[in-house]
């Protein structure tokens, strides 16, 4: 029998290989600048030619998406920094919830992990009252295989719930994207239900409060995520995924985009009309909307980094008028990404 070391794998999922491609088309036409070592440009073009890697690559892999995670705070796009562009050529996050999950199957994590871990729910509000400054959804869903390759268990919120939640100590907080210095709301109520973790919160009456409820009543809020780390869990061989079944939770969050979970890649054929509808949205609030100067430079960084993340590899625009473009390319996108096959 082989050597688990002399093994190699190829099962990671399509959204690795992509983020690896999305990098090549870059770097075929702007070059690799001062960015990257032999061995990350290499890594690149074996992950999207979809080959095989071994355990060690594997370990690698894990080791520095992990560390290097915070290099994603200060590049937002390929042209800004190596960041991105180095991790997406290490397959980006997606390779980071594959290679944890796969080290978990194979015996190589012995958890707890100490790091905070994010995961998404491609759910909006369920309720809101904005004459009231109320919001409610929820932050997790039971039973869900995501991306990592976890599927979080009824009852692992129930502790830290009775410890740091609303009626605890007060420790879990409610921001904006995971960002600390953006708490915009109060958790007012935190519980589980049959389906999964549930809030109320009360949002606040400062600037960045008051920016969060336009962007609610302007639909560009329309997903959840929480910030927490893994008390308890264990791999279940059968269903192939890691049962969370105790965490610590930090912070939940509302967010604009991301994706654990496979319903919330925002890079998705399947939700493309729903992409492009929010890029239509997020474009006319920043042009439209009275929020804080900070708020609107923020969100049409945001923009130009989601339409050049949406961008097909060939590039088929040509640059005018600064206005001209960004309009431009919201409509020819949506022709181009048919054939541009995520």
């Amino acid at each position: 029998m082989a050597d688990e070391n002399e093994k190699s794998y190829s099962d990671y999922p399509d959204s690795v290989r992509n983020n690896a491609k999305r990098v090549l088309d870059y770097v075929e036409e702007n070059g690799w600048g001062p960015c990257g070592t032999p061995v990350g440009k290499q890594r690149a073009n074996q992950l999207a030619n979809g080959e095989s890697i071994s355990l060690d690559t594997i370990k690698r892999m894990y080791s520095y998406l992990s560390r290097h995670e915070v290099d994603l705070e200060t590049s937002t796009s390929y042209g800004e920094g190596c960041g991105l562009l180095m991790y997406d050529a290490w397959g980006g996050k997606a390779a980071l919830g594959w290679s944890r999950s796969k080290l978990r199957e194979l015996g190589e994590i012995k958890e707890n992990d100490t790091r905070m871990i994010l995961k998404g729910l491609n759910q909006g509000f369920a309720d809101s009252d904005m004459k009231q400054g109320i919001v409610s959804g929820y932050f997790a869903v039971f039973g869900n295989k995501d991306l990592d390759g976890d599927i979080i268990e009824p009852g692992a919120f129930t502790k830290t719930i009775q410890e740091r939640g609303p009626a605890g100590k007060q420790l879990i907080k409610y921001l904006l994207d995971h960002d600390k210095t953006k708490v915009v709301a109060k958790m007012m109520n935190l519980y589980e239900d049959q389906k999964g973790l549930r809030y109320d919160a009360k949002i606040g009456s400062h600037n960045m409060g008051q920016d969060f409820q336009k962007m609610v009543e302007s639909e560009l809020i329309n997903q959840h995520s929480f910030g927490f780390r893994t008390i308890k869990e264990m791999y279940d061989q059968q269903s192939k995924a890691n049962l969370i079944k105790e965490v610590m939770m930090y912070e939940g969050s509302a967010v604009q985009f991301l994706g654990a979970n496979p319903e919330t890649t925002f890079i998705d054929l399947k939700s493309e009309a729903d992409a492009f509808e929010y890029l239509t949205r997020l474009e006319k609030f920043v042009k439209t909307s009275d929020a804080t100067d900070e708020t609107l430079e923020k969100l049409e960084n945001q923009l130009k980094s989601l339409l050049e993340m949406l961008k097909p590899a060939e590039p088929t625009l040509v640059e005018t008028k600064a206005v001209e473009v960004e309009t431009l390319t919201i409509n020819e996108l949506k022709k181009e990404l048919e054939k541009w096959k995520i």
